[in-house]
């Protein structure tokens, strides 16, 4: 495809020598993206970015909104820093990342690609706790067995390490979390099944960088793996991928998670990200929620201080 002579896209150039879009609202900015990702398929992976031809690409990255480009640099950073975390504490070959629910789903994605043994499996909602009985947790058994996640499993690699892990907003995901797995999936407690949160993995990053992007939920937008009712186990395979689960049915959220996906890897395959999110942070510093959600996260880590100081 010859972009400079492509009558289809009249509103690309402003001429066939110039290769700068001209955006004409969100609807040719939808339908440019779309029509170039169509030729994927369902699934952005490094192997159909490969096969894509420099015109679409070109063309891709000039669809891509900046701050969709800075999210992807990000994303790879913060992925590149905690495979190196966790890489250093039990040895890049000694562990599996078992990333649980939305948040830390894209670093996760991105930590496989760059030689992580990691798994990404919906598990949300539940900050409240759990119920005490969970009804189809044969279902749910059947999904993890599937990825590789089982009793016989864990406790058979004792030198390895398996790792829950997630966004730690006050801590009662990760903990609940654990009860699960312990109480309702493995009916055991090995020693080599641990927690663990991203803000701990990026260290003073996470406080400078990265909070507010996960407070405000931005990496949720690009998540593998869609939220789980705990209560309705039944619906886990409808609500464990993108393409069905209710965030993503309607073609923006698609767009937005292949576009975010194609600079992922062509961030990665030139190596060159930051932690730098300079556009977003400004939005979001403009947008009222991102005031009212540190206050109330603050609150919360100041009430969870004067608990543990007693």
């Amino acid at each position: 495809m010859n972009i400079h002579n492509n009558t289809n896209y009249p509103y690309l150039f402003k001429n066939k020598q110039q290769s700068q879009v001209q955006f004409r609202g969100s609807k040719n900015f939808i339908q440019i993206g779309n029509t170039c990702l169509n030729k994927i398929g369902a699934e952005i992976n490094p192997n159909s970015l490969n096969k894509l031809s420099p015109e679409t690409k070109t063309i891709l990255d000039k669809v891509t909104p900046k701050r969709i480009k800075e999210l992807a640099q990000v994303n790879c950073f913060a992925a590149d820093k905690i495979k190196t975390h966790f890489d250093n504490l039990y040895g890049k070959d000694n562990y599996t990342l078992i990333a649980i629910g939305r948040s830390v789903a894209s670093i996760a994605e991105t930590m496989k690609y760059l030689g992580s043994d990691v798994k990404i499996i919906p598990l949300s909602g539940l900050r409240k706790g759990l119920p005490d009985k969970i009804s189809d947790i044969k279902v749910y058994k059947k999904f993890l067995n599937q990825n590789g996640i089982n009793r016989t499993t864990i406790e058979k690699n004792q030198n390895r390490k398996y790792i829950l892990f997630d966004y730690e907003y006050t801590g009662e995901t990760l903990q609940s979390a654990d009860t699960f797995f312990r109480r309702d999936i493995l009916k055991s407690n090995p020693k080599n099944l641990i927690t663990a949160s991203a803000n701990t993995a990026l260290g003073d990053d996470f406080h400078n960088n990265f909070h507010l992007l996960f407070s405000l939920n931005r990496f949720k937008e690009f998540s593998k793996v869609g939220k789980l009712d705990i209560s309705n186990l039944k619906n886990t395979f409808t609500q464990s991928k993108p393409s069905t689960a209710i965030e993503y049915k309607s073609n923006m959220a698609k767009y937005l998670r292949k576009i975010f996906l194609f600079n992922i890897f062509e961030s990665l395959k030139n190596g060159k990200y930051s932690n730098s999110c300079e556009e977003e942070l400004k939005a979001l510093d403009r947008h009222y929620l991102s005031q009212k959600a540190m206050k109330a996260r603050m609150e919360q880590m100041t009430k969870r201080m004067k608990e543990t100081l007693g």
